[in-house]
């Protein structure tokens, strides 16, 4: 991982340690000697992300996607134990594909919850300090598909339109906070190389996929404030 990435002694809140890129970005921390707040949405992601994050200083903590209440209490506790949280990596989110018509209520609630309503809740939990102290980085994950009129893929309208919410919202946040010393940061990756995604489109070109740890790099860069991750939404683009 680049030395120039100044995290060593930093506290991050990270959610999203259970998914490939997560527990590679959460290994990630922990090598470069920062502190980390983790927050999951399900009790039984506790312990694997307590193991994951063993050899630095560290907090898990349950945070259901509309709990404000203990999204703020994370946040202080992480505070009063880890310090002042300088940044936030969101990697949380979830995929599903569903033809037009075809696509169930339920699902297109579970992506919103998954992919911006777990994130605004822990956002808005730090956003208060962050402001005080006038410091400290918003950084998200979200879709380079998001505003395309051919994303390439059919059956992604609510995945997308989950994602639109975020990039929006963000949007919005990054004009309110930019001279407050709060940066916003939406990376906007095309197709990740992950298990899952080569599970669930078996059949194309995965050369152009991203590798994990050039997703982990972005994201580590745009936390620690590197120049160039100015925000609010930044492209990753895709490889080859």
């Amino acid at each position: 991982m680049p030395a120039t990435y100044s995290l060593s002694g930093k506290t991050i809140l990270l959610s999203g340690a259970t998914g490939q890129v997560g527990t590679a970005l959460a290994k990630a921390l922990v090598s470069t000697g920062t502190q980390v707040a983790a927050a999951v949405r399900k009790r039984w992601q506790v312990e694997p992300v307590e193991k994951i994050l063993a050899g630095a200083k560290h907090l898990v903590g349950l945070v259901a996607a509309t709990d404000s209440e203990a999204a703020a209490g994370l946040v202080k506790g992480a505070e009063d134990s880890l310090g002042p949280i300088d940044a936030f990596i969101s990697v949380a989110g979830a995929f599903q594909f569903a033809a037009a018509g075809e696509d169930k209520a339920p699902d297109t609630y579970q992506l919103l919850e998954a992919n911006f309503l777990s994130v605004v809740t822990l956002a808005r939990a730090l956003i208060g300090p962050m402001r005080r102290r006038q410091a400290g980085n918003l950084v998200f994950t979200g879709a380079s598909a998001v505003g395309s009129a051919a994303p390439g893929i059919p059956g992604m309208s609510s995945y997308l339109a989950s994602k639109a919410a975020l990039h929006a919202w963000a949007c919005c946040v990054h004009e309110e906070l930019k001279t407050q010393g709060v940066r916003v940061v939406v990376i906007t990756p095309g197709v990740i190389d992950t298990h899952s995604n080569r599970t669930a489109m078996p059949d194309a070109d995965h050369a152009s996929w991203l590798p994990i740890p050039a997703v982990v790099d972005t994201l580590l860069a745009a936390a620690a404030g590197e120049r160039g991750y100015e925000g609010p939404l930044f492209d990753l683009p895709a490889q080859g």
